[in-house]
């Protein structure tokens, strides 16, 4: 039986290639289930809903640094908060892309690390 990756194990593989080839990303916390005074408690201390999963801070082809919504291959859908902010951030001199599994996110870092700065 073949299952698919869940969003988790997808971000793992992203991170590990991010390790190996030394480029810096920082995981945003933003997805799991959580008390309601514990959400509460984050929201005051800055999380905001829909705001992209992985974030890559090195300026490059005239952006400030990349963002990514990691989804899973099959089944992964985007919120209407994630969007704003994908739309957000892609206005305000950022890269912000939704990549369906690790392959894809892979091949969007790869391509925004391709040709220098």
């Amino acid at each position: 039986m073949n299952e698919t990756p869940t969003e988790a194990a997808e971000q793992v593989v992203v991170i590990e290639f991010c390790d190996l080839m030394r480029i810096p990303a920082v995981h945003v916390p933003n997805e799991g289930k959580r008390t309601l005074a514990n959400g509460r408690e984050l929201a005051r201390m800055g999380l905001r809903r829909g705001f992209p999963d992985l974030f890559i801070p090195a300026a490059r082809k005239g952006f400030h640094g990349l963002f990514i919504e990691l989804k899973r291959v099959k089944g992964g859908h985007m919120t209407e908060h994630q969007q704003k902010w994908i739309d957000y951030l892609n206005r305000h001199g950022y890269r912000a892309v939704v990549c369906y599994g690790a392959d894809e996110a892979i091949g969007e870092i790869k391509s925004y690390f391709r040709g220098g700065q």
